[in-house]
């Protein structure tokens, strides 16, 4: 007997994970399928995303791929990690004397020597495999099999990031009918968005989307997880709809605490939106990555210890692509090539911008300018 399961997050499911189990279907042709999703995999954090969505879509996208295929919450059950082995461990009890299949994602089959007994999975199980373009194969000496053709390199984690950062479904990555749910349940972010459409000007909004968009780019090249870039860039202006008063009043009422801030309050008040925001990500839309919120309360002044996180984002807010200003496609060309360098521009754009319209330089704004100059000596 013929058993392929194929086991994931699925958080979401794409057009990727269709491709493969599709193709896998086609050529193993197994009397009965298991789709496995994770409760949570040995190699990430526990998904926000309920397994019972996660589920739902699994559903959706397999469901009308063939038939005996069988959707189980074998992990729910299990309450935490669960291993592959243990997992086939599972089917060998299920079934008598089966012919086990285990599909998983190119990336993956590099590393099948390092997961959990990993010797117990190549004698019980083949394993089953798609190539993507670029794929390296490295020698192995365990029994798998390639499936013909070559699947579209994606990732849930690119999906979610998409989402997250321009409040849309990528259809061309998606199944509509994932798609559905995500809409229904507002997953990745798309609740951000309606609350920024709802408390920002349209321009504010699109500004917002844009820098997310940015800071997507910029993450790839400086090696910053794709997730916080977008997250930063997203809420990076979420208390820029209060007013100057209103600013004031709120970072008092909620004890933040903001370098100078009686100067900021008599001066500047604009400026404490940059605090306000890492205040709403943390306590009203759930950020608990320190980075991340230390990048939205540091892209307007800066600080004289940016993580590369900080940087891209404060990079980001003044060359994003709805910026009409000349130097904005300077900083945005040059940040491709090096941040710091970027970053001296843009910091340096920031400061002639504040003096051309006779305002108030905040002294965190200085003291960066005078560190990043040291630097750069």
């Amino acid at each position: 007997m013929k058993v392929l399961v194929f086991g994931g997050s699925f958080d979401p499911v794409h057009k990727g994970h269709v491709a493969v189990l599709k193709k896998a279907l086609a050529v193993i042709k197994p009397d009965i399928t298991h789709v496995v999703p994770a409760y949570q995999s040995p190699f990430k954090a526990l998904s926000p995303t309920p397994f019972k969505l996660r589920m739902q879509m699994a559903k959706a996208a397999f469901g009308k791929l063939g038939k005996n295929i069988v959707f189980d919450d074998y992990e729910l059950k299990q309450g935490g990690k669960t291993y592959s082995y243990q997992l086939v461990q599972y089917l060998l009890q299920r079934y008598e004397q089966p012919e086990i299949y285990l599909l998983v994602g190119t990336d993956c089959l590099n590393d099948l020597h390092h997961w959990k007994n990993p010797q117990y999975i190549f004698k019980h199980a083949t394993v089953v495999a798609g190539k993507r373009r670029g794929f390296t194969e490295n020698k192995v000496d365990f029994k798998h099999i390639f499936l013909p053709g070559q699947f579209p390199k994606m990732s849930s984690t690119r999906v979610r990031a998409h989402i997250l950062a321009s409040g849309a479904i990528p259809q061309e990555k998606v199944p509509a009918a994932v798609g559905q749910v995500i809409l229904k349940n507002d997953l990745y972010g798309l609740d951000v968005h309606r609350w920024l459409q709802a408390h920002l000007k349209p321009n504010r909004y699109l500004h917002s989307v844009k820098v997310a968009e940015l800071c997507a780019i910029l993450s790839d090249i400086y090696e910053v997880p794709v997730g916080q870039a977008v997250q930063a860039g997203i809420l990076h202006d979420a208390a820029k709809g209060f007013s100057g008063p209103e600013l004031i009043a709120f970072c008092k009422e909620h004890k933040i605490k903001v370098p100078f801030f009686e100067d900021i309050c008599r001066f500047e008040p604009l400026l404490l939106h940059s605090y306000a925001s890492a205040w709403l990500a943390q306590h009203h839309f759930g950020v608990k990555d320190k980075d991340v919120l230390h990048a939205i309360a540091e892209h307007t002044l800066g600080s004289l210890q940016m993580s590369t996180l900080s940087k891209i984002l404060f990079v980001a807010d003044i060359s994003s692509k709805d910026r009409k200003y000349k130097d904005a496609f300077v900083i945005r060309t040059l940040a491709a090539q090096d941040l710091e360098k970027a970053l001296l521009y843009a910091a340096n754009r920031k400061l002639w911008f504040t003096i051309d319209s006779q305002k108030w330089l905040c002294p965190v704004g200085i003291e960066l300018w005078n560190h990043l100059v040291k630097c750069a000596a």
